[in-house]
């Protein structure tokens, strides 16, 4: 089927299938679904426009938060304070974003190189988090004490709710939220600015931000993952949202049919996605996407 303004021609059954392919790899994973939209859009379906590209590969991870985001509000498992400062940060950010690169990132041959440098990065990411073993301080911290009674809660048939998120103090110094029974703290302008640079990059090439989101929260703001993964959704909803938005407001037309075909994908990858996840090592998925990570870098570069 011929598509006029992405300029392509492509299976609508490849495109369903590449859609799918996201879908699973960003519910199971939690990262690089945007990745993966891209190098889909590029390299399978030979789409020659970068400023075409970005819009349409965030607006593809876009799927799997909104159906997620409900869901983990309903468990009270999203940090409403943390989200809305790191969206904040990440709208202006994102406009900011979207708007250099429309410039200085429109033609292909420079961004594929750029393009193959974040996924390096993110490759790398992957492979520490595999390398690193937990430290003493890291099995009796307040993070892993929250994550430990919270599954314990669960496995008793408790609801999520009872000993979900709440804030203690919200002020313009400090936040103080409860989870689990212990407190985790944070000044608002860190996640504020956070936001900001991750949504410049993340707006610039097209890809979610969960790859830099999620450690963020795990490894500086020291919060367990039953909370991050909600959190960072809502973000990246915000900022992916606002991306979209200028991208358009500067003149770039979105593919929409293209874009059905591949959303069908993405919706049922994102629902089968965290099913299957529950019967495999996240390990070896984790390790499966850092080789396949690795290649796509290598391809984009000229390496291979």
């Amino acid at each position: 089927m011929y598509f006029d303004i992405a300029d392509i021609t492509a299976s609508i059954h490849l495109l369903i299938a590449w859609g799918l392919l996201v879908g699973l790899v960003y519910s199971t994973v939690g990262a690089a679904g945007g990745i993966l939209a891209s190098v889909g859009l590029i390299s399978v379906f030979g789409l020659q426009q970068p400023n075409l590209v970005k819009p349409m590969a965030q607006a593809l991870t876009l799927v799997t938060p909104l159906i997620a985001v409900p869901l983990y509000m309903r468990q009270c498992r999203v940090v409403n304070s943390l989200a809305t400062l790191l969206g904040i940060g990440g709208i202006i950010g994102a406009i900011i974003g979207s708007s250099l690169s429309s410039v200085w990132l429109a033609d292909m041959s420079l961004f594929k190189p750029v393009f193959a440098v974040l996924v390096f990065i993110i490759a790398g990411q992957i492979l520490w988090q595999l390398l690193r073993k937990p430290t003493a301080t890291d099995e009796v911290s307040c993070t892993q004490r929250a994550a430990e009674a919270f599954e314990q809660h669960m496995k008793r048939g408790g609801e999520a709710c009872d000993i979900g998120v709440a804030h203690s103090r919200l002020s313009l110094s400090k936040i103080d939220i409860e989870f689990s029974g212990q407190t985790f703290s944070f000044h608002p302008l860190l996640p504020l600015l956070t936001g900001m640079g991750i949504a410049v990059l993340s707006s610039a090439l097209g890809v979610g931000g969960g790859f830099l989101l999620v450690p963020f929260m795990n490894i500086v703001l020291r919060l367990p993952m039953h909370i991050i993964a909600g959190t960072s959704a809502l973000a990246i909803t915000l900022h992916s949202l606002t991306s979209i938005a200028n991208y358009v407001r500067i003149g770039v037309e979105l593919d929409y049919a293209l874009l059905g075909f591949m959303f069908i994908g993405v919706i049922a990858g994102s629902i089968i996605g965290p099913l299957i996840s529950r019967l495999l090592p996240d390990k070896a998925l984790r390790g499966f996407l850092m080789v396949v990570l690795f290649v796509i870098g290598l391809r984009y570069t000229g390496v291979i």
